[in-house]
């Protein structure tokens, strides 16, 4: 007899980083909604696959902490305003009705009991607990508490339809109508859900509670967990994948962020340092071989960093800058300022945990447990993690994130610290990088690797789309994925600012299929990718450079070219465009380049991307006189690419307050200088974020903030 096989089934859709939001009504009427989520499983039967999700289909809420013993405090305050009342009455009353109240006051005290029970223990509990901490009243308490979710009651979901559904094609016009329930073939090729094949769409029908309601009615949403409980009693949690908002979408704020680089060994680094300082003199560079002490000695002078500072002062660790990021986040949620977080890539610096052993690090399978993905979803979630020196405390993230992946994401191996400066970036002199390499030795070969299945946990755990949309109200949000580093501009790769394989033919049929049937005139359109679409580099050409030497009125460095100085020299218009001066495709994507140009200018309120840890924004316009052209990653093609759109250069974000300003000169093409770290040329930007305000349906503001600044 065969063996009898094992019943899996897996919640792929929707999941962290691509939450499903569903709206309610401003007054908070509703209580009932339906919703469909996206299956997997080894089982092919829907009545089966219906059965198998009885009662077991979980939403849990998230909810906060301040908001509870705000509650619990206010229902306190109204129980003593009712006991002065009513003893104020007695006072007014005459002899025989307080003899009569005498005979009631047994019964009175036996039925409210019964309600104020829970509500005295968990006050006692809070009050036991914090007086340690030496709070006198809750009241004080309340100030100075952070922020901290916990896990309101269980809301059990009612199976209504479960269909089977085929992989599609992001290029296929049908797979705009139902994203989150659209499979992609990449989940089966890479094997994401292991030998489990068959995709279900299930029409799922719940209930809110009146403490969910109440939460509402101070905060602007509501996450949940979905939880689902598998035939062997394991469970598999999809976190902060369903929203509740009660916003109509024309008034709100989002946060843009990129390039975290999280990985597991920035939180080991501090740690080596310090123990290496302990036990070893500071090492000589004399003791390293000539031609990489220069090479060394050449980021060494480009840095700004102080290095006689203490370690703990100058080192930047990456998963600490995302720590603060989060707590600054959830302040804002408090106040009800953010409605959702777009991560665009670079989330993770690289795939499969630079701890493991020899014997593992050809792990084939990138599986979640021995991944940085692990460590990324842990520090969202503020899950329980090995305390080490240096870490600081971290909070559960309270807000909605959409993710897409960067280049980093694809790489499965991680490299040497001292690569292209990586040491400076973060903080470190050359002998405390030699005395980190011992412990962490990286491989050059395998450090340069890129492969889809490092994205295997991603898809699995965080998010299972590389490419898609979120409608709200009149505002479209598009999450393209720009792809790995591409080998075509090579020249961009070897001098440390690799471009990104593009969009493929199927992205641009995708981008034209959403042109045709989601956007309209009154379409606010915020396109969102890792590679920046414009980037020019900092300098001209050499032989402009030559020629200012004889002539002071050569301008050669990118600065000197923003619309304000040149307003001041007189040049305007056509005069200010970098497009015909610079390479404006440094770095960026290496296919479809023009296409994704000609979207960004014509359909875009604004395209936010990261990649290059910089600074840097441009405005697009009509090319009035005849496109500019540049070279076609050379040296593997000499093709010359037109530009179909004058790029101007400047501060446009600080410039620019006002919705009429901001529709009178966009479209914007930003650069959002990164969360994790800065450059070896300018660190100080390291800790980066965009705010992204609209007001009455129309783009208000778009600045840079510091979390330490």
């Amino acid at each position: 007899m065969s063996e009898k096989i094992k019943e899996r089934l897996y919640i792929v859709n929707p999941n962290l980083g691509h939450p499903l939001f569903v709206n309610i009504d401003p007054e908070l009427n509703s209580r009932a909604f339906t919703i469909k989520i996206l299956l997997i499983s080894n089982v092919k039967d829907p009545d089966r696959i219906k059965s198998l999700l009885l009662n077991r289909v979980v939403l849990i809420p998230i909810l906060e902490y301040k908001w509870k013993l705000k509650l619990l405090l206010e229902k306190k305050r109204q129980e003593k305003k009712l006991k002065k009342l009513l003893k104020e009455k007695k006072k007014k009353k005459g002899f025989w009705a307080r003899l009569k109240s005498l005979f009631s006051r047994k019964k009175r005290k036996k039925k409210s009991s019964t309600k104020s029970q829970h509500l005295d223990k968990d006050l006692a509990h809070t009050a036991d607990f914090y007086s340690a901490l030496g709070v006198k009243s809750l009241e004080d308490k309340l100030k100075k508490l952070k922020p901290k979710a916990f896990r309101g009651d269980p809301i059990y979901a009612t199976i209504e339809e479960v269909i089977p559904k085929s992989t599609n094609l992001i290029s296929n016009v049908n797979y705009i109508e139902d994203e989150y329930c659209t499979p992609q073939l990449y989940l089966l090729r890479n094997e994401v859900f292991r030998k489990v094949h068959t995709f279900f769409q299930v029409k799922v029908k719940f209930r809110i509670t009146e403490e969910v309601i109440d939460f509402l009615s101070h905060r602007n949403f509501v996450m949940f967990d979905i939880i689902h409980q598998m035939p062997d009693k394991s469970k598999r949690i999809n976190s902060h994948s369903l929203v509740i908002s009660k916003q109509d979408w024309t008034n709100f704020t989002f946060i843009h962020a990129t390039d975290l680089h999280v990985a597991e060994r920035n939180d080991r680094i501090y740690g080596i340092i310090k123990d290496w300082l302990r036990t070893i003199k500071k090492m000589s560079i004399d003791k390293i071989g000539e031609e990489t002490k220069h090479i060394f000695k050449f980021f060494a002078k480009k840095s700004k960093i102080d290095l006689k500072e203490p370690l703990k002062k100058r080192l930047i660790n990456p998963n600490n800058q995302f720590r603060r990021f989060i707590k600054l986040m959830n302040k804002k949620v408090l106040s009800n300022d953010i409605d959702f977080i777009a991560l665009t890539g670079d989330l993770i610096d690289f795939t499969l945990l630079s701890k493991l052993p020899k014997d593992m690090r050809n792990l084939f399978d990138f599986d979640y447990e021995h991944s940085n993905w692990k460590i990324f979803k842990q520090i969202v979630l503020n899950q329980p993690h090995k305390h080490r020196r240096g870490v600081i405390e971290g909070e559960e993230l309270l807000c909605p994130i959409f993710t897409i992946p960067g280049n980093h994401d694809y790489r499965p191996y991680h490299y040497d610290i001292r690569w292209a400066g990586m040491y400076r970036k973060i903080g470190l002199n050359l002998d405390e990088a030699l005395a980190l390499n011992d412990k962490l030795l990286a491989f050059p070969i395998s450090a340069i690797t890129k492969s889809k299945r490092a994205l295997r946990a991603y898809w699995s755990e965080i998010n299972p789309s590389l490419d898609f949309t979120i409608q709200f109200g009149d505002n479209l949000f598009i999450f393209l994925n720009s792809g790995s580093d591409s080998w075509r501009n090579f020249r961009d790769l070897v001098t440390g600012h690799p471009s990104l394989t593009g969009l493929s033919s199927r992205q641009i049929k995708y981008l034209e299929n959403i042109l045709n049937h989601k956007i309209n005139k009154n379409t606010n359109v915020f396109l969102m990718l890792h590679g920046p679409p414009i980037n020019p580099k900092k300098k001209r050409s050499i032989f402009k450079r030559i020629k200012k030497k004889f002539s002071k009125k050569v301008l050669t460095k990118l600065e000197e070219f923003k619309e304000t100085i040149l307003q001041k020299l007189d040049k305007k218009g056509i005069d200010a465009r970098i497009d015909d001066k610079f390479n404006v495709k440094y770095g960026t994507v290496g296919t479809n380049w023009e296409k994704l140009i000609r979207f960004c200018k014509d359909y875009c309120v604004l395209t936010l991307a990261g990649h290059t840890h910089e600074f840097k924004e441009f405005r697009l316009d009509d090319p009035v006189a005849e496109k500019s052209k540049v070279f076609d990653a050379p040296p593997f093609s000499i093709k010359k690419v037109e530009i179909p759109a004058a790029v101007y250069f400047d501060n446009y974000s600080e410039m620019f307050t006002k919705a009429k300003d901001i529709e009178k000169y966009g479209p914007f093409v930003v650069q959002t200088p990164a969360l994790g770290l800065g450059g070896y040329k300018n660190p100080e930007l390291a800790g980066a974020y965009r705010e992204i305000v609209v007001k009455d349906k129309k783009m208000n503001s778009f600045k840079v903030y510091f979390i330490n600044k």
